[in-house]
Parts: C-alpha cells; structure tokens; sequence
C-alpha cells in the first residue's frame, strides 16, 4: 500500500526484559504503567462462558446432522446436480460451542470454486440451524479441458508484473457467478502491476483461455504508532537458548524476512528504538497474543484459523507497508521511517485477515465489495483485540492509525463517521467499483452502531445514520460475536447483502430469548443502506426458556451409615437462563438427601449428597432427581447401591419405551411398560393408569410379575383436543412405582392438525405442523429454511 492508501505504524518501546517463557517490556516514559497482554482489564465472559468447545461426541453429532441435511435439502437450495459430492473440509466451533461445518463440493470428481456449502449446528451438534452456499447456479459442464495447462499457465503469468514462482495449474469449476464454467486455477507469486507484493490465484477458462477471474490473498493493512506500555508476552525457551516462537499458540513466531524466528543466547530483547526489529517482534507478538486471547474468551474461537493455530510474523519489510500474504503476516515501516507498523491496531488488523480467509468457506470472491468487506474485517478484529485489551498506553477507539500521522492527515480511517475521512458512510451501487480500503466504510459504520448506537454517551462519539434513525448499541462484545457468527457462514462472492443475513441469522442462534439483539442487528444495517434482502430471516419472539438436568456420575454405592454425592448439572437448552429448584422423587426408606445448593440458576451446578441410615435396607435403587422452574420439570435417574444395612424388601422399577408419541385425534400408539426387580423378591404388579379426558389407556396384559413387560394401547377419541398430555403408567404391588408418558394430540376437537410450517422457526423432534393442509411430525431438531417446506425433504419431515 502506498502513502495515498494510508497505511504504515510507529512502535516506540524501551528496553526489554525477558523472563523464562514471557517477555516484558518497559517503555521509555514510565515502567510503572501498562497492562498484561492477556488483558487484565477486559471484561470477563459471563456463564456460559463464550469459550466452550464441544466435546467429541458433540461433533460427531454435528457431522451427522449436517451429513442429513446435505441429503435432505432439495436441489433449488443447494443447486446440486446428481453429479455432485460433498466431503467435510473442516469444522471449527464459535461463541458457546456453536458448530460451524465447511464442506467442500465436487462435480464429476472436480473441485468446485464456490460451491463450498456451510451448515451450523448448535452446540449439541443435533440441531441443524442453517445451509448456506455461494454457488449460483446448477453446474453442468464439460469436464475435458480444450486449453492446456501450460497456456493456462502463460495467461496467469501475464497478469503480474513480475513472477517469481507458479504453481501447477489445477482444473475444477469456477462456480461464483451465474454460469458455472471450466477452468484451470494457476497461483502466480510475484509482484503486482501496482508494484505491491501479490499471491494471486488466477482463473482461466479451460475452453476458451480467457480469464475469468483473479483473487489476491495479500490484503494490505493500516496500523497506529503507539507504543503499549509494560507487556508480557509468550516465548519459548530456557538456559542459554531463546526464541521468539509462542509455546501456547502453535505456528505464532516472529522473526525477519527470512522467515525463521528470532533467536538468542540470552534472555532480554529489543532496544526500545521505532527501528529495532526485536522491539519490533515485541509489538507484533504482544498483539498477536492479545488478540488470540480475545478471539477465545470474547467469541469462543480456538486460535486464529478456528482449529487451534496462529500464524508467523515477519518484520523489516522494506517499504511503507504491512499485509497478510495467505501465509503470514508482514510489517514494514512508517513513512519516516522511524517507527515500525506493528502496533496493536495494524497487527490486529492484519491476522483479522486471517481470521477472514479461515472463516465460512475460505473465500470471498473477487472485486472490490468483498475487498472491502475484507478491510472492513480488518479493522473491525483490531478495535476488538483494543477494547478487549484496554491498554491505557492505548485507549481502546474506533479510529484506525490516529497516532500514525502516516501522510500528515491523522487517523487512516474513522469507523463511527467514515465519510469524516472521505470514505462512504453508506453502501451505495457505487461500493462495488470503491477501492476496497474506502469500501470498508459501511460496514465499519455499521459495527460501531451495533456496538456503541448513533449517540452512545460517556465520552464517545456520535455517528450519523443514513436514515436519520437512533440507535441503541448493544456493546462491542455481543456485536463482535455476532460479526464472528456472520464470518463463519460466508461464501463466495462476499457481498453486504449476505453479510447482512449471515448476521441476522448469527444473532437468532446466539440469542434465542427474543429479539432485541436481533433487531439492533436489522436497525444497524438499515442505517448503513444495507436494506431487506428477499428470504432473510425474521424474529417476532423468543423461543420459551428451557433446560436440561443430567448427573456426573450417575451411580454409585454407600455403605449403610455413610453418605455418597454427585454433581448435578443443569444447562440452558432454549431462551435465557431460568431458576430451577432441585428435589428427589423415589427415595428409598432409610435413605435423605440434601442439594448445596437447592436452588440454581440454569448453567450451572449442585451438589447432591445421598446418606444412607444404619437401618437402611441393602439393595440398588433408582433415585429420581427434579428439575423444577416454573411449569417446567426436567429428570435425571441416579444408580444407588446400599450395603451393609437390612435386608432389603421386596421393590422394583417401572420404564416406558417409547416414552412419548404424536398421533392424530381417533388415533393410539403403543409402548412398553418394563419392570425390574430392584431388590428382595419378585412381586405380582397391578397397572393401570392417570389419563386426561378423551384418553384411555390399556394393559396387555395388565397384572405381571415384577420383571416381566406389558404393551400398553393409548388411544385418543376423535374429540379430544390437540395438545401434548401427560399420562403416568403405575405398577402396584407392595409398593408403587410410575412411568410418564407424553402424548401429543392433533387435529380433535382442538381443531388444525398443528401449528403451520413457517420458514426461519426453531423445531424439535416430535414438532407437528401442517402445510398445505397436510399435517407432518419433525423428525429431526433444525431451523426451518426457504426450499425445506416438508413435502420436500422426508428426511426432517415425516407425513401423518
């Protein structure tokens, strides 16, 4: 980037003192002042905390939800021919554990350039929340190339100045715009007509030569000179050897142009001079650390590329100049050349690069919006990684270089007022044909309106509406998860129009209680001109508030006399976090137990003891803990074994299986009602059941032995009412025991056969709803889209 283009940084930092693995350095001005690189003053993540990765199971779910919804979508969705596959490229979780699956598509055995398609799940990995693909249009095409490799080669060439490394060209389909076409991808590495640095993929028509297309992976940055303080950073080594490589961040190093980190025989580094390279490294490493740190504790992401790695830095460019090359980051200097460019702001906005390319399906396609959109992340990830940091060397802002003073013009870019700079506050028809550095303007205008509103108080600026419209932010950590969960569905080409629904539909999975998140989101690209877009999603309320209970462990034994325990977890399964009290159903005599604490907030946990008395009887028993908030109860069944004490009477446990089922008023279902001799001796058991008016429920047979089954027949009358009832199965012998099953009525007396499918609507498995006046039972939890009506995919829908 040239000095027009406003880019450049000046670090001034004073000696360095390197302790075993961490870094610290002492500024010129005062070494009393500073801030830890981890950011100790950032605020911290409430529960549940953003960084909460799925465990394995959770993604192996994912990957089979999302494997479903490949084969379920219909092909107007996904514009599949029979002659496409898709395999899992990679997988990388977000705020909360949420999942986010890239798969790659081929046609006819040929990689397809935008045909990339991403499914998000939730955290569970068993709700399908969104399918998205950037392709355009059917593929068809002929898959024998009629221009050769080394032709295709020629033309990439052409297209740079000078090259200094070509790799061999591959075939595939170029799929981004309306017509799909064959095409060879040839990467040129060199220098650009414009004289800058350039990893440059070029597409070539595999029929006629000529090229369709060409994408840049350098994106040049901007970057402030202020220097930070006291900071501490990672680095590896010990006794006589150290390096400037993190031990913590795998493939985080810093070092010159060669590429290899710095080294040392001792333990301090840098000068403190705006042209040292180590002091250089120092600054680089310390933002580079910061804004890992924010990616983990403010968005839940693992690492710069999403899946647990970082990449190297390299200073000394040799021009006024810093930018991210597809592989690694590399910082020049200040037009005066006094001051290196790798304070917090251009290192942040480098590796947010990065962040990009490993975000969603890699690429965003070429021209001057998705430039921009590209800047735009940039800048964005640098005031994130500021305010998380909250370096008081470096006051958190939303002005990019505001202490460069690059060309004698301040700041570089201004995101609360992007038109104070001469970038445009507002997208227009005209971004596309923007050079992409003022192209970012609208989308960092809408940030800072989501984050902060049009009049945020307290010192900061005011930021002017395209509309005329005042808005209310909502902060900068909920905005930058939802920026975050909007990158993770990109696909190519990258426009503001899909920025705008990928963050719509990122604000609807991260904040399901209602929709105030939701609307600011709406309001804030309304007031950059980024307006409704056919199909976007909707929000009218909030899904009711749920959760779930399960036990760690879920057995043990206890001696008559003695007491054993066991935690109880809860967590938020629907809307926002509820109160729930904790009690036991099913206690066996001689036997208490005690919650500390009784009653919890959802998302979090108790401790529940068991004591068993000296008169305890011996026996394993199933002891029933409850959830309860409001009218909601949820269970989990606890294995208790007592030894030692009396012996045990005669007792036994009841199950149901299947324990819930949807049918049709004038319609039954049927279930197994199982027992299990639980201690002494079998005993004979009578059934029967609690049913609401116009259910009937009977046992075949209905007396059994303790250890033996029955089928139970539940039937609803063609009047009874739709609805979801509760009916509690019994088994009477010397003592009682109960199963519950759940029913779900449709249609009766209640009228409708079920609510009506509606396109961006949360369902769960069981979900009856009717379309085109048929009625249909979800069979699989997911967010409904446009094209997944349930006559079109059986596999999410089954007819009743």
């Amino acid at each position: 980037m040239n000095p027009t283009m406003r880019s450049g940084a000046v670090a001034v930092l004073a000696a360095v003192t390197l302790t075993t693995a961490s870094l610290t350095a002492v500024p010129a001005a005062s070494a009393a002042t500073g801030a830890k690189a981890a950011g100790a003053q950032a605020t911290a993540p409430t529960p549940p905390p953003a960084f909460a990765p799925p465990n394995a199971q959770e993604r192996r779910n994912a990957q089979t939800s999302a494997d479903k919804a490949l084969s379920a979508n219909p092909s107007k969705l996904l514009r599949k021919s029979g002659n496409d596959k898709f395999k899992l490229l990679r997988s990388v979780a977000g705020t909360r554990g949420l999942q986010y699956l890239t798969y790659q598509r081929t046609h006819r055995g040929l990689p397809v350039y935008g045909g990339e398609v991403v499914v998000a799940t939730d955290k569970t990995g068993q709700s399908v929340d969104t399918v998205v693909t950037g392709q355009q249009a059917t593929v068809d095409v002929d898959t024998k190339a009629t221009v050769t490799a080394a032709a295709a080669t020629a033309t990439a060439r052409a297209q740079l100045a000078s090259v200094e490394e070509a790799a061999t060209p591959a075939l595939l389909v170029h799929a981004t715009t309306d017509t799909p076409r064959l095409a060879w991808e040839v990467v040129v590495t060199g220098t650009s007509k414009q004289g800058g640095p350039s990893v440059l993929h070029v597409y070539v028509d595999a029929k006629d030569g000529s090229v369709i297309d060409t994408v840049d992976d350098v994106r040049e940055g901007t970057g402030n000179g202020k220097y930070n303080g006291r900071v501490t950073i990672d680095t590896s080594g010990s006794g006589s050897s150290y390096s400037m490589t993190d031990p913590k961040r795998p493939g985080l190093r810093c070092g010159g142009q060669n590429g290899a980190a710095y080294t040392k025989s001792s333990d301090t580094w840098g000068n403190g001079s705006g042209t040292d390279l180590e002091t250089a490294c120092v600054d680089a490493m310390y933002a580079a650390q910061t804004e890992w740190n924010m990616l983990r504790d403010w968005l839940g992401r693992n690492g710069t590329n999403g899946s647990g790695s970082s990449f190297p830095a390299r200073v000394g460019l040799a021009d006024v100049n810093a930018y991210w090359n597809g592989s690694y980051t590399n910082f020049g200097r200040n037009q005066a050349n006094n001051g290196q460019a790798t304070s917090m702001d251009v290192v942040g906005h480098e590796y947010g690069h990065a962040i990009f390319q490993f975000s969603g399906s890699g690429g965003a396609g070429s021209g001057n919006e998705a430039g921009g959109l590209n800047e735009s992340t940039g800048d964005i990830f640098g005031a994130l990684t500021e305010h998380y940091a909250n370096n008081p060397n470096d006051p958190p802002d939303y002005l990019v270089g505001e202490s460069v003073n690059l060309a004698g013009r301040g700041p570089i870019r201004n995101m609360y007022n992007p038109s104070a700079l001469g970038d445009p506050n507002c997208y227009s028809s005209s971004i596309p044909s923007t050079e992409v550095h003022s192209a970012a303007g609208p989308q960092n205008h809408w940030f800072y309106l989501l984050a902060e509103g049009s009049n945020p108080g307290g010192g900061k600026p005011t930021s002017p509406t395209c509309n005329s419209t005042t808005l209310t932010g909502i902060g900068i950590q909920k905005a930058g998860q939802i920026f975050m969960g909007g990158l993770n569905l990109k696909t190519a080409p990258w426009t503001h129009a899909k920025a705008r629904v990928a963050t719509l539909r990122s604000a609807l999975q991260l904040f399901p209680g209602g929709c105030t998140e939701f609307n600011a989101v709406k309001a804030a690209w309304a007031a950059v001109s980024v307006n409704a877009q056919s199909g976007e999603p909707t929000c009218t309320a909030g899904p009711s508030s749920d959760f779930s209970v399960s036990l760690s462990p879920s057995s043990g034994s206890v001696q008559a006399g003695q007491s054993v325990t066991t935690r109880v977890n809860t967590a938020v399964t629907g809307g926002s976090a509820q109160s729930v009290s904790l009690s036991t159903r099913s206690l066996p005599s001689g036997v208490t137990a005690s919650f500390s604490p009784a009653t919890v907030t959802a998302g979090q946990s108790s401790t529940l003891t068991l004591s068993a008395s000296s008169g305890a009887a011996g026996g394993t028993y199933q002891v029933t803990v409850v959830g309860t908030a409001g009218s909601t109860t949820h269970e989990a069944n606890y294995s208790l074994t007592v030894s030692g004490g009396q012996p045990s009477q005669n007792d036994f446990s009841v199950s149901v299986n299947p324990s819930s089922a949807s049918v049709q008023a004038g319609k039954s279902a049927s279930a197994t009602l199982s027992t299990k001799v639980t201690s002494g001796s079998a005993q004979s058991l009578t059934l029967s059941a609690g049913a609401p008016s116009g259910v009937t429920v009977s046992f075949s047979p209905a007396t059994i032995t303790a250890g033996q089954s029955s089928t139970v027949t539940i039937a609803a009358s063609s009047a009874t009412a739709a609805g979801t009832y509760t009916i509690s199965l019994n088994a009477a012998g010397t003592v009682s025991h109960a199963a519950s099953f759940s029913l779900t009525v449709t249609g009766g007396g209640g009228g409708g056969g079920g609510t009506a499918w509606a396109t961006y609507t949360s369902y769960k498995v069981g979900d009856v709803v009717t379309y085109n006046g048929v009625s249909y039972r979800c069979l699989q939890a997911h967010t409904s889209m446009p094209g997944w009506e349930p006559s079109n995919v059986p596999a999410l829908w089954q007819r009743l």
